[in-house]
């Protein structure tokens, strides 16, 4: 089967692999689909390195503020 055939080479299911199931495990997807030229997958892979930093970033403070509730809980 060619791997123009294959549906996970889509550019649907890349773009599905990238930002919303896999995140950054999803790159090896990106660069071996041949649906992408070589600049869209280097823009696609910085933008995921940003998604993934933005959502690591935004996890964190609300942990930190799930955090500061609880502990402001146990002061009252």
């Amino acid at each position: 089967m060619e791997a123009r055939s294959r549906w996970f080479y889509s550019v649907w299911s890349v773009l599905l692999a990238l930002f919303v199931v896999l995140g950054p495990l999803g790159l090896p997807l990106l660069w071996r689909s041949p649906r992408f030229s070589r600049g869209t997958k280097v823009l696609l892979t910085a933008l995921t390195a940003v998604y993934t930093l933005v959502l690591i970033a935004e996890t964190l403070r609300a942990a930190r503020f799930a955090r500061a509730m609880l502990a402001s809980l146990g002061r009252m």
